[in-house]
């Protein structure tokens, strides 16, 4: 390659690496952490979970149903959810919407979605499961930024810029790539950033393009889709959705009311005809219709990422629908294979720790990106003191801001009781304001070594914080929590002591670095004192 074209493409690289740094931390910082969302579910309500347990496997689907049905005005052009309880969850969860007298004041919609952790024997109302999301806020962080549709498609650039920026690496290392593969120089910060960064790119990029070819999957599927429908099928977006596999019977609704009654026995009769699987959740359509539809959606234990799902027709118990192969269609088999190999749920927790730690290696790689950009500008003459110093305050008070955030989240997440009203509004704006003011006060800083130094270790505080916060769980239902939920709370707290244990590490990096440029100050003033 031509030594023009071989610079015009790290340049290339360079900008975009910065380009999209700081939503990418956010995106990889809050997936890493969202593989473990399951275990932060458990761990956020454990005293909940403490107060209700033992856990029990009897559940009474019908009595709870016409509790609900009896209680709520629930609308039949929305589909309820079910979610059986578990061994980590011992509340039968429902998710429904009620019909309103007059349009919601926030909204404006003439329903309200209800979302319900209930007794599961006899259908009381335990808590308002919106209330504890601390996990799926995370999640929401990691694929939309908490900004809905916009920020998926947002997100969905950045990937697409990703994915580039993977490419441009590879092909400007290729010549060295095995060469210097172990290379590690520990002399000049530059020689060091770029050997980690070039090291760790290396050795997890295959776990980088599966990222990045599953993430544009996931949020700019819109933008195939529309591709396929326009080209492939005149605009017929009807068709493209029967060739992608979504093609399971749909039943009109009769508009002739009818209770929800004989569900026990059909999940007996779906647990047989599904066999050896793990039951993801129930719905009904049309609910408290003649034409209600009772579905059954679940995961094969025998078979590598394989969807089977069977639907039954409340009013007569008939199956109208059953498919134990990814619904027989080869595309939705792969979109349930990508979803596997995403979320990392294949192979055990052995996994989803490998994943954590090329996760937050990725983060790594960000932030040596940054700092050989930063470096290599201050080097040249014509580069602009301003930006560059707008760009060196950014990237600290954006980074370090994001751990920060999530670290005084999850402890309003363990401080604030899960019965307070507009609890999880709390911990969004908590999250949120740290976050921008992290971020804002960086820019005016002009000591970054200690900022970065005070801040991080902050974080470190806070994450250990959080993890400390749990310890009065374990003196008070240690006893009586099954042994599921006593490993969810190990594991959460082990991955946030881990976090701490970086934020720590890191900190004592600046430290250093401070130390060492007021030494260097002291002794220019010294000299400068000596010639005078």
């Amino acid at each position: 390659m031509k030594s023009q074209t071989l610079k015009s493409l790290t340049n290339a690289h360079a900008w975009i690496g910065l380009i999209i740094s700081f939503v990418l931390f956010i995106v990889f910082i809050a997936g890493s952490i969202s593989l473990f969302r399951e275990n932060i579910e458990t761990w956020e309500k454990v005293s909940l979970i403490g107060e209700h347990s033992p856990h029990t496997s009897q559940v009474s689907y019908d009595t709870v149903l016409a509790i609900l049905d009896e209680k709520y005005e629930i609308d039949t052009h929305h589909i309820f959810y079910l979610y059986q309880p578990t061994e980590r969850n011992p509340f039968l969860q429902v998710y429904f919407a009620i019909e309103l007298d007059e349009p919601h004041p926030i909204t404006g919609e003439d329903h309200q979605d209800m979302y319900l952790l209930l007794n599961p024997v006899n259908g009381d109302i335990i808590a308002d499961a919106n209330e504890f999301q601390f996990a799926n806020f995370v999640y929401h962080l990691h694929y939309d930024l908490g900004a809905g549709r916009i920020g998926l498609y947002f997100v969905g650039i950045i990937t697409l810029f990703f994915f580039v920026a993977l490419i441009s690496g590879v092909v400007i290392h290729w010549r060295k790539l095995f060469k210097n593969f172990y290379q590690y120089r520990l002399g000049a910060n530059k020689d060091k950033w770029l050997d980690a960064h070039n090291l760790i790119g290396t050795m997890g990029l295959p776990f980088h393009i599966m990222y990045a070819f599953t993430g544009l999957v996931f949020n700019l599927v819109i933008i195939y889709q529309i591709s396929y429908a326009v080209l492939l099928y005149q605009g017929d977006q009807g068709k493209v959705l029967q060739a992608a596999g979504f093609n399971e019977p749909h039943i009109e609704e009769v508009d002739i009311r009818m209770p929800m009654q004989g569900i026990d026995e059909l999940y007996t009769k779906a647990m047989d005809e599904l066999g050896d699987v793990t039951l993801r959740r129930m719905m009904i359509e049309h609910f408290g219709d003649q034409s209600a539809v009772l579905v059954f959606m679940a995961k094969s234990n025998d078979e590598f990422s394989n969807d089977v799902e069977v639907r039954y027709a409340i009013k007569d118990q008939q199956q109208v629908y059953i498919t134990k192969d990814n619904y027989d269609n080869n595309l939705r088999g792969g979109l349930a294979t990508i979803a596997s190999l995403h979320f990392g749920d294949f192979a055990g927790y052995g996994m989803r720790i490998a994943f954590f730690i090329l996760g937050l290696a990725t983060a790594y790689i960000i932030i040596t990106g940054n700092l050989m950009w930063i470096s290599k500008r201050a080097k040249q003459k014509k580069q602009s003191k301003r930006s560059l110093t707008f760009v060196t305050r950014l990237t600290s008070g954006a980074f370090i801001g994001c751990m920060l955030a999530i670290a005084l989240g999850a402890v309003a997440a363990k401080l604030i009781p899960l019965d307070v009203a507009g609890r999880m509004s709390t911990i969004h704006t908590i999250v949120y304001v740290s976050f921008f003011l992290s971020t804002v006060i960086s820019l005016v800083i002009k000591q970054q070594d200690l900022f970065c130094n005070y801040l991080l270790k902050f974080s470190g505080l806070a994450y250990a914080i959080a993890a400390l916060l749990n310890i009065p769980n374990y003196i008070q239902f240690g006893g009586i929590l099954s042994g599921q939920v006593v490993a969810d709370l190990v594991i959460v707290d082990m991955m946030l002591y881990t976090i701490a244990a970086l934020c720590w590490y890191s900190a004592q990096k600046f430290e250093k670095r401070a130390e060492q440029l007021q030494q260097e100050i002291n002794t220019m003033g010294s000299e400068t004192a000596l010639n005078s």
